[in-house]
């Protein structure tokens, strides 16, 4: 067990004891070369979905299509990542099912029994299976869009109670004034920033403070970030 703990992150160590580890851990190891793997096990809310498979990009997405197809979905889920002795990146998953309406309208059990969990499993490995195939085949060269706008607050800085916004669109006269109205109808102004342009693409980064010296809320950050994309010539 302490060799899977050495693996895991610290944020997992933190949710779980060292019993409930002990039982991951052996759960992992029953994976072997599958594609996936999936049992049932205990948690401190109740019975969950311990899934073990290969990280890949829309893991989640393949995960919620093989729920719907056997009339489940996530109540909640905590999903954790590790980089396996061999070098390969492995997702565990733990899931908190419910049943879907047309479920519970015809009267199906709340738990999920071996059957359901292994036809769940199967379904799964199959479109695992069918992404794999599809991401091995040559396609054609991605037709060029439209350059994206994006508008959004860096995290980090939030976490240091900073209110730092990026903006990130095709680069226009008048691109600045814009985005300094918008944070001024919506209560805030600019006391830092920096300007750039890349090929044509302003990428602006601009520390915010309310007007009146209170502390942004969840929903004043919300409003300021779609007001100023919004606001984006274009």
């Amino acid at each position: 067990m302490t060799d899977f703990l050495n693996t895991m992150s610290v944020a997992y160590r933190s949710a779980f004891g060292a019993d409930e580890a002990a039982e991951h851990a052996r759960i992992v190891a029953r994976r072997g070369a599958e594609l996936a793997h999936a049992e049932l096990c205990q948690t401190r809310n109740g019975s969950a979905v311990c899934l073990v498979t290969d990280a890949r990009p829309g893991l989640l997405v393949l995960v919620t299509d093989a729920l719907l197809v056997h009339g489940l979905g996530i109540r909640s889920a905590q999903a954790y990542s590790r980089v396996r002795p061999d070098g390969r990146a492995e997702a565990i998953d733990f899931l908190e099912l419910h049943q879907s309406d047309h479920r519970a309208a015809a009267g199906v059990g709340t738990s999920l029994d071996a059957p359901e969990l292994e036809a769940f499993l199967q379904t799964l490995i199959e479109l695992i299976a069918e992404d794999i195939r599809a991401s091995s085949r040559p396609s054609a060269a991605p037709v060029k869009s439209v350059p994206e706008r994006r508008v959004y607050f860096e995290l980090e800085a939030l976490h240091r109670g900073e209110y730092v916004l990026l903006v990130e669109a095709p680069d226009s006269p008048g691109l600045l004034h814009a985005i300094a109205s918008a944070l001024h109808a919506q209560g805030a102004r600019i006391v830092a920033c920096q300007i750039g342009t890349d090929g044509g693409r302003a990428r602006d980064r601009l520390e915010v403070v309310s007007i009146d010296g209170q502390r942004l809320s969840a929903a004043d950050l919300c409003d300021i970030q779609l007001a100023v994309l919004e606001s984006l010539p274009g």
